[in-house]
């Protein structure tokens, strides 16, 4: 019976030590996961990337390709349940621009964004500056932030630019003139308050900007108006052989796009550094790349065969442009018929504009690339027929159009 008790009690000794082990092996195990998963959840490399940290050895590092949204305090937070967008600003930067970041941006963004401040203890400071611009200026930030569809910024000549995108950019200049600085120039606007950008996203915006351009549904800001002179051109990004390159191995669309070339002149290399994060439902899905290519001077020709390389397609476009122009009046003369939007009792220039882009998307156009150039504004009895660029300046949230007063343009083949 004493044997049997003793043979009991080692063997239950032994469970006992199994168990220890095991429960410690786990519990070891955890502990390096939870290291691991601490080291790998770099949601702040965004902010690393932009102030040129000097710690990161780009070649080694292991982004995370998930980034929870547990952690409220994590910047990419902003980005849940945020559309993507296709990379298109390449279309009107300069050819030599060396950084860009963009980022989707509507109102529902903004409030992910008021949300991480809250939980990072910094809300106080916006509401306060949010307050000081409502006082002002009457300017209402959720209001601005809901036409909007891309923010972000570029580098160019060691300058910093920060930009707005707009599929309704008459209603961003409108809210704009809200806090207009009058200036003495014809090529640039400025703004009076300089809490926009913060407003938007601090942590990125970190310059004051004040003096802006719009380029169709871009506004473009700068804390100088001599450096938008700049950015004015007609050799564009879209044309650079080695941003080509890089474009074309982003093959999806995320809500955060950054590019950096940080190749030197004097490298035989290009350092293309890719970052990119999509909002999915309960995280981040984050993509890192570090690009080497091989400069080909074949194709990166000097500046001034690149300008006369323009130049001769320019001429080329501008004549098919003449030609495309001429048949489509040609083909109108048939009549295709117009399509107009007639003011109502007491209804503003917007609601009607409004009217008017559900009218013309209906019938196939886009509303922002026809306007200009195509839609008139009637008045008096039809006596007086004002261009868009006009009648914005007359009309827009100054003086109620008069009933019967209407938009007007010649359907044309598009």
């Amino acid at each position: 019976m004493s044997k049997l008790i003793q043979n009991i009690a080692f063997v239950i000794l032994c469970l006992l030590t199994i168990g220890y082990w095991v429960y410690n092996g786990f519990q070891n195990n955890n502990d390096d996961i939870l290291k691991s998963s601490v080291k790998d959840d770099n949601s702040d490399l965004i902010f690393q990337l932009l102030q040129n940290d000097t710690s990161l050895i780009y070649d080694s590092i292991l982004s995370s390709d998930y980034i929870s949204y547990s952690d409220t305090t994590n910047f990419t937070n902003i980005l849940k349940n945020q559309s993507t967008h296709p990379i298109t600003i390449d279309e009107i930067l300069p050819y030599y621009t060396s950084e860009y970041l963009s980022i989707s941006y509507n109102n529902s963004t903004l409030n992910n964004y008021k949300n991480y401040l809250k939980n990072t203890i910094n809300f106080n400071n916006w509401d306060s500056l949010n307050k000081n611009l409502e006082t002002l200026y009457n300017f209402n930030i959720i209001e601005f932030s809901s036409y909007l569809e891309e923010i972000g910024l570029f580098k160019l000549d060691s300058l910093t630019y920060f930009y707005l995108k707009s599929d309704e950019p008459y209603n961003i200049e409108s809210l704009l003139n809200l806090i207009d600085d009058s200036i003495s120039n014809n090529y640039c606007k400025k703004v009076s308050s300089h809490h926009l950008f913060p407003l938007l996203l601090s942590e990125i915006f970190l310059k004051d900007v004040s003096y802006y351009i719009n380029i169709g549904e871009y506004f473009i800001f700068s804390s100088d108006s001599v450096h938008l002179r700049k950015i004015f051109g007609n050799n564009l990004l879209i044309n650079n052989p080695m941003f080509s390159y890089y474009k074309n191995k982003q093959f999806n669309n995320y809500s955060l796009n950054y590019f950096n070339n940080k190749s030197k002149e004097s490298d035989t290399l290009y350092n293309i550094i890719s970052y990119q994060l999509r909002g999915e439902q309960n995280g981040v899905i984050s993509n890192f790349k570090n690009f080497k290519i091989k400069k080909n001077t074949d194709t990166i020709s000097d500046t001034s065969n690149r300008d006369i390389t323009y130049n001769k397609s320019s001429n080329e476009e501008n004549n098919i442009r003449e030609i495309i122009e001429e048949t489509q009046k040609s083909l109108q003369s048939n009549s295709l018929g117009k399509i107009t939007y007639y003011i109502q009792n007491e209804e503003s220039f917007r609601s009607g504009s409004i009217k008017l882009k559900e009218k013309l998307e209906k019938a196939g156009y886009n509303y922002n690339k026809v306007k200009e150039n195509h839609v008139y504004f009637i008045t008096d009895n039809g006596s007086i027929k004002i261009n868009w660029s006009d009648a914005v300046n007359l009309y827009l949230d100054k003086k109620l159009p008069a009933e019967g007063d209407y938009f007007y343009m010649e359907k044309f083949y598009y």
